[in-house]
């Protein structure tokens, strides 16, 4: 009986994500889903549009065995970390024996190259990737283009383009993670279908996760949204919007990062990860001219600095997240835990197999988890603290209330 791992955000779970499920089983002749599921705050630099507990239900509810939650100190992180972090559990579970993942290229041959080539890194490929760097091109481009001039004709069909498309990035990485970890477990790319990743317009029934966030914030659960979103998912978000506890996006805690960016100092805004090259002075200079998030990260960003790049930086700001710490996180030996957020009943089977083979900790109640590791009490810190954070977004003061973590338990789909 086989396993397939699936990294993912459902942020909020589709059609495209169902599909995904569907067809990872079929390409790895897998009997078993275990998904990595980002928690509060996503790996774009962002809230999740719906709180994690609601996501990995409807997950259970369309083809998901088991929702394991990625702690936000490795989801809120560029590609490599959030890869890194995602593979590192599935890898310790023992029972997984393919992570699938869905790419524009869909290529896993052609991926694995890309991976090997970027793992090692040849001094040639290293002195044509600075010398993009050197002139101010973002890192995915400087990328692409010094494999174009290593590779030459080789890969050259794909390489212009393959990271500019985000998934294609992550499947890489999720490869590099593997290789790094010596992980017998096996890579297998699907194409995706119809939809990009960035697509802003939902145009049929497997659209953008972006589409749907965009429709939602402008007319929340319309009959684009429902055409887009598995049927019996829709009275849960119907739901959760009658009671004002969401959407949530990053202008929800404006007021928190503007009062944290005008107050903090310039060198206390260096402790936090990738702040670099005076960005500082950025944020700070129109944290005082901005009267919210969506208008500061429109003013800090340009052609070097992305929006996602701005939207982490002020994540990590909002969490508190520290660069010492990532940089202890991010460490291979670093131990992590598994905490459940959703199963069904081939999942609670999976959870008895886990607990047999992992080398982690097993969290199903918040108040049992004891732990005498200090790096793994503080990864598992940030995760109660990003929820705390969370609830402020919510406009009823009845979701507002911190310790919510303490109070939920893992949601188990009765089939």
């Amino acid at each position: 009986m086989k396993t397939v791992g699936i990294i993912s955000e459902y942020n909020p779970f589709h059609n495209g994500h169902r599909y995904h499920i569907q067809a990872a089983k079929e390409a790895c002749g897998a009997d078993y889903t275990v998904c990595i599921m980002s928690g509060s705050f996503v790996q774009r630099g962002e809230p999740s549009i719906l709180d994690k507990w609601t996501r990995s239900q409807i997950a259970v509810m369309n083809g998901a065995d088991l929702i394991i939650e990625l702690p936000v100190v490795y989801a809120c992180q560029p590609a490599e970390i959030f890869a890194s972090g995602a593979v590192k559990i599935l890898n310790s579970l023992g029972i997984v024996d393919c992570i699938c993942f869905g790419s524009e290229l869909g290529d896993t041959d052609t991926l694995q190259q890309l991976a090997r080539l970027l793992q090692n890194e040849p001094a040639a490929f290293k002195q044509l990737l600075r010398k993009q760097l050197e002139q101010g091109v973002s890192y995915p481009k400087a990328v692409s283009d010094a494999l174009a001039d290593y590779t030459g004709n080789d890969i050259h069909s794909v390489d212009d383009d393959i990271l500019k498309n985000p998934n294609n990035v992550l499947g890489i990485e999720y490869i590099k993670a593997l290789m790094a970890l010596e992980s017998n477990i096996a890579p297998v790319a699907v194409k995706r279908i119809v939809s990009g990743h960035n697509d802003t317009d939902i145009a049929g029934s497997i659209s953008s996760a972006t589409a749907i966030r965009n429709e939602i914030k402008s007319s929340g659960i319309s009959d684009k949204v429902c055409i887009s979103i598995p049927e019996n998912s829709v009275s849960i978000i119907n739901k959760n919007l009658e009671l004002n506890r969401h959407p949530v996006f990053m202008n929800d805690f404006s007021d928190i990062l503007l009062y944290k960016l005008r107050t903090i100092g310039k060198s206390d805004l260096v402790k936090y990860p990738n702040i670099k090259e005076g960005i500082e002075n950025r944020l700070k200079k129109y944290a005082n001219t901005s009267s919210n998030s969506e208008e500061l990260i429109e003013a800090v960003k340009t052609k070097r600095y992305t929006r996602t790049y701005i939207q982490r930086l002020l994540c990590h700001v909002l969490l508190d997240i520290n660069n010492s710490d990532i940089a202890l996180f991010k460490r291979w030996d670093c131990p992590s835990y598994i905490r459940i957020l959703a199963f069904n009943d081939n999942g609670k089977m999976l959870i008895k197999n886990i607990m047999n083979l992992c080398p982690y900790p097993i969290i199903s109640k918040v108040a049992d988890f004891r732990c005498n590791d200090k790096r793994m009490s503080k990864m598992f810190e940030y995760d109660l603290q990003a929820t705390d954070i969370y609830n402020l977004a919510y406009r009823e003061s009845v979701f507002r209330k911190a310790s919510e973590d303490y109070l939920r338990s893992p949601y188990y789909h009765r089939e």
